[in-house]
């Protein structure tokens, strides 16, 4: 089974271990503990499937609900043999617990941060990334990743375009994909341009000038630029992405 198809069976996983047994779930935690991406998406999923049941579980059940619904559904009814009555009930108890679920995934969705994306990402990097395209040409890489539907056509830096670029591969954060193109800056050493649509980050400013921050021994600038969040990463200090990120002169 493809990337997709694994995504698709583990996301109807249930926290609390009820699923254990089945073969097809078994079969699918089995391919994404072999890889990083999956299994780290998988850990954030089972980890907020588990906050919203906790959030529900604490939601009052409003006086009056189970008659109201029952009337509902009563008025909704013009046979009356049991199979519909049981058919009008279990519509409407389906409709209020989406109508639950909802409300809570919006309420308990936990906010995301530029520091969330930015830790994902050096975690992810901070190893040499198996890439999905190794290529030295730019335009062959952009091409790859527009068959991707990950964020395609990239604008890179004026400094950092001077480099090889050496690949690229397509990863995950918070369900949306991002697109990640390598550049060679000496021996094996690597620059790293990561792209993601869409998604609103707290912590970027809003003039679109670079936010630099240092995770260990990398050094990232983080910026928003036409709809897209970027962010590049390096190990070393902030001169040498502010040398990358200088326009041409």
């Amino acid at each position: 089974m493809n990337k997709d198809e694994i995504r698709k069976i583990l996301s109807s996983v249930r926290p609390g271990g009820q699923d254990a047994t089945d073969p097809l779930i078994a079969s699918a935690k089995e391919s994404a503990q072999k890889d990083p991406e999956l299994a780290r998406w998988f850990e954030e999923q089972q980890e907020f499937d588990r906050k919203v049941a906790e959030a529900v579980d604490e939601i009052p059940v409003p006086a009056g609900l189970q008659s109201r619904i029952m009337a509902a559904a009563r008025a909704r009814i013009r046979h009356r043999t049991l199979w519909p009555r049981r058919i009008g009930w279990a519509a409407a108890a389906i409709a209020v617990l989406v109508a639950l679920f909802s409300f809570s995934r919006a309420l308990f969705q936990p906010a995301v941060s530029l520091a969330d994306f930015r830790g994902e990402m050096i975690s992810f990097i901070k190893l040499a990334p198996l890439l999905e395209l190794e290529s030295r040409d730019l335009e062959r890489i952009q091409t790859w990743l527009g068959r991707t539907d990950a964020p395609a056509d990239v604008s890179v830096p004026p400094g950092l375009s001077a480099l090889e670029p050496v690949g690229c591969r397509v990863l995950f954060f918070r369900g949306q994909k991002v697109t990640l193109i390598c550049f060679r800056r000496g021996g094996t050493k690597l620059a790293h341009l990561l792209v993601l649509d869409r998604l609103a980050l707290q912590g970027l400013r809003s003039d679109g000038a670079p936010v630099f921050a240092q995770e260990a021994d990398w050094m990232t600038a983080a910026w928003r630029e036409k709809g897209r969040i970027y962010l590049l990463a390096a190990q070393g200090d902030r001169a040498l992405l502010e040398r990358y990120l200088q326009k041409s002169s």
